[in-house]
């Protein structure tokens, strides 16, 4: 076989690492937005409320902006898309903000994390994506760090596990409708149908209205809410570019540094410290990473 046809295994620096630096800036905006989800919760709020108040000031904002641009932002031509982009929102707000006041920072973002396991078999059947078996192998790895860190007992895990890894797969499938939507609607669009999906949906349950207390609870702590309604805002925008450049199966290998942010606040603003096993199944994790982020020259896409 001639040299320069030799399957040689490079590192990407291709589209699909700017793709994977993007997650990596989503992940830093996932886990403050998992802390502020934490101080509501400790207030006494639900997920539901949670989801509809951090909606309720993003909504807001957006509007404004997009009325001082004369709707030009937010308009659409694909509705239907959004429509079905805001039910896999939805479903992976609420049980990310449920499972974040039942289990911890660090826990409940591992778990979030088995999303890139998904992504690989969403991404070959609806994107047509290839996927080198080195990818296979590394979120395999991966997903065995996940059952580490988890430890289902006789018993079964935790249900709040169960609700998390439900918000993986929302995440996954919102993913796979992101490299669809890339390119053909307008960031701020798909951002603000995003919200718009969550306040409508989320604002149904709480009856568009909080309690007393929750309003009073959300009032005293209304810079956490501005920092979380911030954060979600860039947890969006970041993915957004991530698979408008890149293979979702290959830049979903990002969110593993969800990792090093989680545990890090979680210890900093709760005092909370994760046992030696989660550290076991955090590096079965960042091996898994090494091994995604690798794939044979010949398959990689050139960088535009």
């Amino acid at each position: 076989m001639a040299p320069g046809k030799r399957m040689q295994a490079t590192f990407i620096t291709n589209n699909n690492t700017r793709g994977i630096v993007w997650v990596v800036c989503a992940m830093m905006a996932w886990s403050v937005q998992g802390a502020c989800n934490r101080v509501f919760a400790m207030a006494g709020l639900s997920a539901a409320q949670i989801v509809f108040s951090r909606a309720s000031l993003v909504v807001g904002a957006l509007l404004l902006f997009a009325v001082v641009r004369r709707g030009r932002p937010i308009a659409t031509r694909r509705p239907q898309l959004h429509l079905i982009r805001g039910v896999f929102t939805a479903i992976s707000a609420w049980c990310a903000a449920y499972a974040i006041s039942r289990l911890s920072l660090a826990v409940t973002n591992a778990c979030l994390m088995s999303a890139a396991l998904f992504m690989l078999p969403l991404g070959a059947l609806f994107l047509r994506e290839r996927a080198h078996w080195l990818r296979w192998l590394g979120v395999l790895l991966g997903f065995g760090g996940v059952l580490l860190i988890v430890r289902p007992s006789v018993g079964g895990p935790d249900p709040a596990v169960w609700v998390v890894l439900c918000a993986a797969v929302s995440e996954a499938m919102l993913g796979v409708v992101l490299k669809k939507a890339s390119g053909k609607e307008s960031t701020s669009a798909i951002i603000f149908w995003s919200y718009v999906a969550n306040f409508l949906v989320f604002g149904a349950a709480c009856g568009f209205r909080l309690p007393a207390a929750q309003w009073l609870a959300v009032l005293a702590q209304w810079p956490v809410l501005a920092v979380a309604a911030a954060s979600s805002l860039g947890v969006y925008f970041c993915y957004i570019r991530a698979y408008a450049i890149g293979d979702a199966s290959a830049v979903e290998s990002g969110s593993f540094s969800l990792l090093l942010f989680s545990p890090l606040l979680g210890y900093l603003l709760f005092g909370e410290s994760p046992p030696v096993y989660f550290w076991s199944g955090a590096l079965a994790l960042m091996l898994g990473i090494l091994l995604v982020m690798f794939e044979p020259a010949r398959l990689a896409r050139p960088a535009s």
